[in-house]
This record gives C-alpha cells, structure tokens and sequence, in this order.
C-alpha cells in the first residue's frame, strides 16, 4: 500500500505507522492509529515539513520523509495527483479557489457533487471526460485545485 502523497488537500485513512517503531511510537503516543483519516494542510517550500490534520482536529508537522513511511488508502486528492490514472472515474468533492475559479469551473460543468473521467494528461495539462460526453482542458494548476475521489473509494467509505 503506498505512502501518503504529500499534496495539499489529500485526504487518507491511515491502514499502518510504517516500519520505523520509533515513529509508530511517536504517533501511538499522540492518538494517531490505524484506521483514523488525514489531511494534508500545507507543504513547505521545498517540500520538507508536511503540515497533517487528524480527522479530531489535531494538527501535527511531520518531515516529508516520515509522511511516506505511513501506509494510507488514498479518499480525496487534488486532480493532478491522479494523472497517471487515465481512465479512471472520479467524484469532484470540493473547489479550492476563489470565487473566479470557482465560476470558471461551474461553467465548464465542474462542481462538487459531479462525476468525471480523467481521459488523458500531458505535459501542463489534464484532459477531462464529463460523463455527457464533454471534453474539458484544464491547466496543471487548475487540476491542483479540484479535489476529486475515486469512485471506489467514495463507494467503500460514503
């Protein structure tokens, strides 16, 4: 099972604390156990620490390094994390962005609630398949703001 990718917006639920039983400890000792969802906050600037939020509202900083010993099942992430998964059908959870981005994507039919296909990306942009047959161009850093989940997981976890 793999790491937790340390994006902004992703949404795990923690399945293992990894092979580092002083790390394992560490979080144990803070309430952080299998079976309880994160959030990735915020990122540093060059990537090192990664700001999480427990689903009780704790909020912990972590180095990057720790972040991917732990064992997740991916919920939710920003679009652009799932690029490599063309084909693949995902629910749009939320918009993070202004109130012009958020209007941008409404009129392009992209809102909470909506399903989508992730039909093919290239360099600086992601290609999006609306079930109604609608082909949508989205910039990478469009795609870093719809937070989407795939439908598996919204299935297993609705």
């Amino acid at each position: 099972m793999p790491g937790l990718p340390p994006l902004p917006h992703t949404e795990c639920l923690l399945r293992s604390l990894g092979d580092d039983p002083l790390l394992a400890r560490r979080l144990a000792q803070m309430g952080i156990v299998p079976g309880v969802r994160i959030t990735v906050r915020r990122v540093g600037p060059l990537g090192d620490p990664v700001e999480l939020v427990v689903e009780r509202g704790q909020s912990i900083a972590l180095r990057a390094r720790e972040v991917a010993r732990l064992e997740c099942q991916v919920l939710a992430g920003p679009l652009s994390a799932f690029a490599g998964k063309t084909g693949a059908a995902y629910r749009v959870r939320a918009l993070e962005g202004g109130e012009a981005f958020r209007s941008r994507m409404a009129r392009l039919g992209l809102e909470p609630g909506r399903e989508l296909y992730l039909k093919a990306t290239r360099p600086g942009f992601d290609l999006v398949l609306l079930p109604a047959s609608t082909e949508v161009q989205l910039g990478r850093g469009e795609a870093s703001r719809v937070i989407v989940e795939p439908l598996e997981a919204a299935a297993d976890h609705a």
